[in-house]
C-alpha cells in the first residue's frame, strides 16, 4: 500500500527515504518520542516529512561522530527546547543491571522482591521491569551483553513475574483473558506484563507460554471460552517464518465469535499485513483490550 503526501508516509516509505530500518524506525519512537506519528482509522502509523527531516538529522549527527542519545539531546536543544528530558533509570535498575552482568541470579531474585514490596506492582511494572527490559535489550543490541547475561536475566524476571501471577488473589467469576505468544515468538516477559495489568483490572489471566502451535492456541480458545484472547508478536519472525499467519489467525477468530481476539506488539506494528484487519484488533495499549 502506498500512501499521497496529504495522508503521510508509512514506515516503509520513511525507511526508504533515510535509510533506516523498520525497527530502528520504532524504537527510536518508542524510546525516545523524537518521531509522533498519528494513526490512520484502520490503526497505521502515518509519518510526515518533518519527521523524515528530524530522523536525517540525527542520521547526520551520528555519521559526525555523536552517540545517539548526544544526537537526540542536540536535536532537542535546537528544535524541541520544551521537551521533558529522559528520566534517568532508578537505583533498582541500576542495581538489577549489574546483577545481570555478573549472572547473580539470588541478587536479582533479591532486588525484584524489594522492588515489587516497596512500590507495588502496578508502579513496579511501569518504572522498573518496562525500563529495566529496554536497557537489557539495547545492552544485548549493542554488544555490550552476551546472550547468556540477557537469557539469565530474562528468565529471572520471568520466572518472578509468573509467580505474581500465579499468587494473585482474584474473585470467582473473573472474566478470562487467555494470552499466549505467536508461534515463533520466545519473548514472554512483555505478555506476562500486559496479563498482570489485566489483573489488577479485575481479570483472570491464562498463558500459554512461549512459541505454542497454532493448533494448541486454538484448542485453549475452545475448552475455555475466554472473553479475550491477547495474542503477542514482540519480534516478526512469526510473520516471517509463516506468511500466511494473519490469514490464519483471522479465520480461527471467525470461528469464535464470542472471544474477541487480540494482536499487539513491536512485531505487529512494522507488519504491513496488518493495515486491514476484519476480525481481528490491533491493540497498541492495554486499554485498547480492556475497554
Amino acid at each position: 500500500m502506498k500512501t499521497n503526501q496529504k495522508q503521510g508516509l508509512l514506515v516503509k516509505e520513511v525507511s526508504e527515504l533515510t535509510g533506516l530500518s523498520r525497527q530502528v524506525i520504532r524504537k527510536w519512537e518508542d524510546r525516545y518520542g523524537i518521531v509522533c506519528p498519528k494513526r490512520h482509522e484502520n490503526g497505521y502509523r502515518l509519518y510526515t516529512f518533518e519527521d523524515v527531516g528530524t530522523l536525517l538529522k540525527i542520521c547526520s549527527l551520528k555519521e559526525k561522530g555523536h552517540s545517539l542519545k548526544e544526537a537526540l539531546h542536540i536535536l532537542r536543544l535546537q528544535e524541541i527546547p520544551d521537551a521533558i528530558p529522559e528520566e534517568p533509570l532508578s537505583e533498582e535498575v541500576v542495581e538489577l543491571l549489574e546483577k545481570g552482568a555478573n549472572y547473580d541470579e539470588a541478587g536479582l531474585l533479591l532486588v525484584l522482591k524489594q522492588a515489587h514490596h516497596r512500590y507495588g506492582l502496578e508502579s513496579f511494572l511501569k518504572n522498573t521491569i518496562q525500563p529495566l527490559m529496554l536497557e537489557i535489550g539495547e545492552l544485548w543490541a549493542k554488544g555490550e551483553w552476551d546472550e547468556s547475561q540477557e537469557s539469565i536475566t530474562s528468565l529471572v524476571i520471568r520466572d518472578f513475574l509468573v509467580q505474581i501471577r500465579r499468587n494473585f488473589d482474584l474473585g470467582e467469576g473473573a472474566p478470562i483473558i487467555l494470552g499466549s505468544c505467536l508461534p515463533d515468538e520466545t519473548h514472554e516477559i512483555p505478555l506476562h506484563i500486559i496479563l498482570l495489568q489485566a489483573m489488577m483490572h479485575g481479570w483472570q489471566t491464562i498463558a500459554a507460554g512461549p512459541s505454542p502451535k497454532l493448533s494448541s492456541i486454538e484448542y485453549l480458545v475452545q475448552r475455555l471460552k475466554p472473553e479475550k484472547l491477547l495474542l503477542s508478536a514482540t519480534t516478526s519472525l512469526p510473520f516471517e517464518q509463516d506468511p500466511k499467519l494473519f490469514e490464519k489467525l483471522e479465520d480461527m477468530a471467525s470461528r469464535y465469535e464470542t472471544t474477541e481476539f487480540f494482536l499487539g506488539g513491536h512485531g505487529v506494528y512494522n507488519h504491513e499485513i496488518f493495515l486491514a484487519p476484519k476480525r481481528i484488533k490491533i491493540a497498541y495499549t492495554m486499554e485498547d483490550v480492556l475497554n
